[in-house]
This record gives C-alpha cells, structure tokens and sequence, in this order.
C-alpha cells in the first residue's frame, strides 16, 4: 500500500470547499501516468445537493438533511445539529467507510 494524506476542508458556505475539492481531484488526475494521483473526497455535509466532483462516499447514505426536517419536523438549523450528532452516534459507519 501506498501513502495516504488526508486534508480536511472545513469552512462556512460559500467559502471555496467545493471548488478547492474539484480543483484538487482534477490536479491529481492531470498529472499523467508517472505521478498520477487519485484524490479521494469524502461528503460530511448532510446538506449538500450537487458535487463538480467524484464522491467516494457520502454522509447522505447515512443520514441527510432534508430526510431529518421531514421526519423529526425540525428547521434546517436544528436537522444539521441532529445530523452531526447522529454521525457521532454512528462512526463505525464512518470508519468502514475509511477503510473500504
């Protein structure tokens, strides 16, 4: 096995997260066949609607927004906290999913 390098993209909405991850997985893949990178992205915003890139595995599989507001009748606010914790609830969801 290779190295692996992990970077976590935090920041508020609008912020640049989505574009740094897209702009950095197609770096990775632009490198030619010598010094090629896969670049892996990870979802933890259960929020999150549309990517410019390849998803490895997401947060929504798990639980999201939207289903949360819908089912426990809470705002967007409160459905993200809940969902935060309900991952906290669930690493070993998380942490298959690092290791597959």
């Amino acid at each position: 096995m290779g190295r692996c390098c992990i970077q976590l993209v935090t920041g508020p909405a609008g912020s640049g997260k989505s574009t740094y991850s897209h702009i950095l997985q197609e770096h990775g893949l632009s490198l030619g066949p010598k010094h090629r990178r896969n670049i892996h992205v990870v979802n933890l915003d259960p929020a999150a609607e549309h990517f410019r890139y390849e998803v490895a595995f997401d947060i929504r599989d798990l639980i999201s927004v939207d289903d949360v507001m819908e089912e426990l009748q809470l705002g967007p606010n409160g459905a993200l906290v809940y969902c935060m914790e309900y991952l906290l609830e669930n690493m070993d969801w998380l942490e298959e999913c690092l290791d597959a």
